[in-house]
C-alpha cells in the first residue's frame, strides 16, 4: 500500500466511505472497485485492510463505558450548557422579534410615506394635467384667431390701398379747386374791368 500515490488511496477511501454512507455498513473489495468504476484489486485490498483497521479501532473507542463520575459530571456540565443556550436562545429570539416589530413598524412608516408621496405626486400630476389641457385650449384659441384675424389683415390691407388712394385723388381735387378759385377770381376780375369799361363807353 505504501507504494500507491496517495491520490488513489484517497480515492479508495473515498468510494468505501460513500458506500458505508449509502447503506452498505461493510463494503467489499468488489464493490469498491465496481463503485469506482474499475482498478485492480491487488491495489484495493491492502488499502481496505487499513480501512477497517481504523474503523475498527475508531468503533471501539466509541464503544468504550465513560467512568460513572464522568458520566455524571459530563451529564451536569450539558444540562448547565442546554439551559444557558435555551436561555440564550430565548434571548436571540425576544431580540429578533423585537428587531423584526421595529423592522416591520419602520417599514409600516416607509409604506405611509410611499403612499403620500404617491398621493401629492398624483394630485401635482392631475394640476400638471389641467395645466396642459388649458396651455393646449389656449393655443387652439390662439390658432383660431389668427386664422380669423388673417382676413381681417387682408381687408385693412386693402382699405389703407384705398385709402391712400382716396388720399392722393383728394390733394388732387384740392389742387384743381385751387386752380378752380384762382380762375373764377381771375375771371371776376376780367369781368369787373369789361364791366368798368363799358360804362365808360355808354357816358
Amino acid at each position: 500500500m505504501s507504494t500507491l500515490p496517495p491520490e488513489t488511496v484517497r480515492r479508495i477511501e473515498d468510494a468505501a466511505a460513500a458506500l458505508i454512507a449509502a447503506g452498505t455498513p461493510n463494503p467489499t473489495n468488489e464493490q469498491v472497485r465496481q463503485h469506482l468504476g474499475g482498478g485492480s484489486l491487488s491495489h484495493i485490498s491492502p488499502v481496505m485492510r487499513a480501512f477497517r483497521a481504523r474503523q475498527r479501532e475508531q468503533a471501539a473507542e466509541q464503544t468504550t463505558p465513560l467512568p460513572a463520575e464522568l458520566a455524571q459530571l459530563l451529564t451536569g456540565q450539558l444540562g448547565l450548557l442546554w439551559q444557558a443556550a435555551v436561555r440564550q436562545a430565548g434571548a436571540d429570539t425576544l431580540a429578533a422579534r423585537e428587531q423584526a416589530d421595529a423592522d416591520i413598524a419602520q417599514a409600516d412608516r416607509e409604506r405611509d410615506e410611499a403612499q403620500a408621496n404617491v398621493a401629492t405626486l398624483e394630485s401635482e400630476l392631475a394640476v400638471l394635467r389641467e395645466v396642459v389641457a388649458q396651455r393646449d385650449r389656449l393655443l387652439q384659441e390662439v390658432r383660431e384667431l389668427r386664422a380669423e384675424a388673417l382676413p381681417l389683415r387682408e381687408q385693412v390691407a386693402r382699405l389703407t390701398a384705398t385709402g391712400e388712394h382716396l388720399v392722393a385723388q383728394l390733394q388732387d381735387t384740392k389742387a384743381e379747386l385751387k386752380e378752380s378759385r384762382e380762375d373764377g377770381r381771375k375771371l371776376q376780375a376780367e369781368l369787373l374791368a369789361l364791366a368798368r369799361q363799358d360804362g365808360k363807353v355808354k357816358k
